[in-house]
């Protein structure tokens, strides 16, 4: 990691993510004083190595608790204290990492935490290799720069659903899997960053992977259907459940998507034709924002 930028990303509906690093210059990351060398991404980990007594030392994971990370851009000066670095609980023996940091104001001498959840409360970050564009949601594939994904927005939210994006099943990448949840988690249809969706709406994601990540679990439960295949670029084909009812149903005006033209009405939606490259899939209960009980699963199809 030698690059960096400090810039929030926050879109209507669902947050893409929290703090997106991405050119600005990093100007030393210490832990006691000692400085680190050689620093690296590993999936979600990092390593460096620092010189203790003359003697080359090798760090990571939790090692790195206590550490801190000076950015700077232009006049601005931005340090970074990582107070907790651990494996996600639900999967402790899994690659996924969570850091607790917290964030200098430089001038005020106070810290607070780098991110917080839609409520507005402290949460944990993911290190994610690359980066990702605030306008379109585009990934840019860059080895030298590191995104802090918070938890409860969307990149993070994806990685805890299994879609590593440093990570593979039988011998396929999941980057584009990844990028493709970014697309359905937010329901931005074209692909374009446009998000039609609510925090809290619930979906029932699956993938086409052998073996898979996530399987359908509202298969039979009343008033669930599919709402779309999704690429990288966003939905390759759509079902008739989707959440632009919720939008109609609350009363919030939208732009209608013009790319459902060319891929409605496919009433193999769902079953990843592979001549669509859809790598993930989502069910909805389009009465979700209507009538939420009616998508409980009490009364099966």
């Amino acid at each position: 990691m030698n690059s960096a930028v400090m810039n929030g990303q926050q879109f209507n509906g669902m947050r893409m993510n929290g703090i997106n690093l991405n050119g600005m210059r990093m100007n030393g990351w210490t832990i006691n004083g000692i400085n680190l060398n050689g620093i690296n991404l590993n999936g979600s980990s990092f390593s460096a190595t620092m010189v203790v007594d003359g003697t080359p030392v090798q760090v990571s994971g939790d090692d790195l608790i206590g550490s801190l990370l000076t950015l700077e851009a232009g006049t601005d000066t931005y340090v970074l204290r990582f107070d907790d670095i651990f494996l996600d609980p639900t999967d402790p023996d899994g690659d996924v990492w969570f850091y607790d940091i917290a964030v200098q104001d430089v001038e005020a001498g106070t810290w607070s935490s780098l991110c917080y959840d839609h409520l507005g409360q402290p949460t944990q970050a993911i290190a994610i290799g690359n980066w990702w564009d605030g306008v379109t949601g585009d990934r840019n594939d860059d080895a030298s720069v590191v995104t802090f994904a918070c938890r409860d927005a969307v990149l993070a939210k994806c990685v805890e659903w299994g879609y590593r994006p440093w990570a593979t099943v039988g011998g396929v990448s999941l980057a584009d899997h990844h990028q493709a949840c970014t697309r359905l988690a937010r329901a931005d249809y074209c692909g374009d960053g446009t998000p039609h969706t609510f925090n809290g709406t619930p979906i029932d994601v699956f993938d086409g992977l052998s073996p898979a990540i996530q399987a359908p679990a509202t298969l039979t439960m009343q008033n669930w259907g599919i709402e779309a295949e999704w690429g990288p670029d966003g939905a390759v084909c759509v079902g008739d459940q989707r959440r632009l009812k919720m939008l109609d149903d609350a009363g919030v005006p939208y732009e209608f998507p013009t790319c459902l033209d060319a891929i409605d009405d496919i009433s193999t939606c769902g079953d990843f034709d592979s001549g669509r490259g859809g790598l993930l899939a989502d069910r909805y209960c389009d009465k979700w924002q209507s009538d939420p009980g009616s998508c409980d699963g009490s009364q099966p199809n």
